[in-house]
């Protein structure tokens, strides 16, 4: 994705980057804000400003990382505000304390990992969801869903592909191997704050459900 063109007013890069990352960013912000119209205006209000202040804007790192931070920059400010909103007597129990700054960033990558999996198209988040949160096996998914365990496999190695690209700046190292049967066994992730990220986002409490056999 490259702002440069969307600077120079390309009207197509910006509507090809509005139709890849509107549903991620909305779904980010919404575990931030747990409000669907709000996270949608927040976000659209985003895309506006990207469009109207392109010339102005200075985006050094790439842009899908960049429009994340903007959105999450913008949940915070609207939760100061909703703070502010409230009582006196209620914020003496909101206020920060080191703890919540220290956990800031996990947060951040937990509800990236979320978004990503609520953006996948519906059949590919239920089935990827049936497998990291239950556990179940890819025969009894496709029992659960009335689908072909092929369809299954499919819908898994697309679900893991869009995750790995979606979530590629959150991982220095993501290695995916396939076994002889083209079913995907492992996911091994080098980073291990990423790992610890994900494994508490599905309340996950071995990490062996990322080695071969271990969740799949």
């Amino acid at each position: 994705m490259d702002f440069q063109r969307i600077a120079s007013g390309d009207r197509s890069a910006y509507e090809e980057v509005f139709r890849a990352l509107y549903r991620p960013l909305c779904a980010f912000a919404n575990t931030y804000l747990k409000d669907r119209d709000t996270s949608e205006d927040l976000v659209q209000e985003l895309f506006v400003k990207l469009w109207n202040e392109r010339q102005r804007l200075a985006v050094s790192t790439s842009l899908k990382s960049y429009l994340f931070a903007a959105v999450r920059n913008r949940c915070l400010n609207e939760q100061v505000k909703v703070v502010r909103m409230r009582p006196l007597n209620e914020d003496m129990h909101d206020a920060p304390d080191e703890t919540g700054r220290d956990e800031d960033e996990h947060t951040w990558r937990s509800a990236r990992v979320q978004a990503a999996i609520e953006a996948l198209p519906e059949e590919r988040r239920k089935v990827f969801k049936l497998s990291r949160n239950e556990a179940l096996k890819y025969h009894e998914i496709a029992d659960r869903l009335g689908i072909s365990v092929k369809t299954v496999e499919n819908q898994m190695g697309k679900a893991l592909k869009t995750l790995r690209e979606e979530l590629a700046d959150l991982m220095p190292v993501f290695v995916v191997l396939f076994s002889t049967a083209l079913e995907l066994t492992f996911i091994l992730i080098s980073a291990a704050s990423f790992v610890l990220s994900v494994a508490s986002h599905f309340h996950i409490s071995h990490l062996s459900t990322f080695l071969p056999g271990g969740g799949i």
